[in-house]
């Protein structure tokens, strides 16, 4: 972490897109109240169920300024401890205002990499509508992982991919 505030404000753009109203604009309503995450410092979230609480990912954030890499050491290896899939997540501001939430930009796209349990070398770039569906797999994974936790006589063979 930088030992001095560089942008001197946090940008809420990310929390915005992720609420209901706008992220149902590309997976439904239905299926964007199933997100639920909560926000640690303003750039690490953590992705979890909202029936069970249980927690599905860490995610580092950050508004994508055409850095190459976001430093995600600390999470990493709190997903490790946590046997918790990490993502770093950058994010390019669209030049329209966020319709669920004026008071923040859109997101045109975002970059992503899983870091944890397989660290990706490569950026994937995402629309808002494939992120969202991510999201959604994010779940249906860990639903998938609890499952085997819970119910170890039912365990496949096939894998579990998001």
């Amino acid at each position: 972490m930088s030992q001095e505030e560089v942008y001197n404000t946090r940008d809420r753009s990310y929390s915005a897109w992720h609420r209901r109203k706008s992220s149902g604009r590309f997976i439904g309503i239905e299926k964007a109240q199933l997100l639920a995450m909560i926000d640690l410092d303003a750039s690490l979230y953590i992705e979890y169920d909202d029936g069970t609480k249980e927690p599905i990912a860490l995610i580092e954030t950050a508004q994508d300024v055409g850095q190459k890499y976001k430093p995600v050491t600390v999470t990493r290896n709190l997903a490790k401890r946590a046997d918790l899939p990490c993502f770093v997540l950058l994010y390019t501001l669209s030049q329209k205002r966020n319709p669920a939430d004026t008071r923040w930009m859109d997101i045109e796209k975002f970059r992503s990499k899983l870091m944890w349990p397989i660290q990706e070398n490569t950026w994937t770039i995402n629309t808002p509508k494939e992120w969202a569906e991510i999201l959604i797999r994010m779940r249906e994974w860990q639903c998938k992982k609890l499952d085997i936790e819970l119910f170890p006589e039912f365990i496949t063979k096939e894998p579990i991919a998001f």
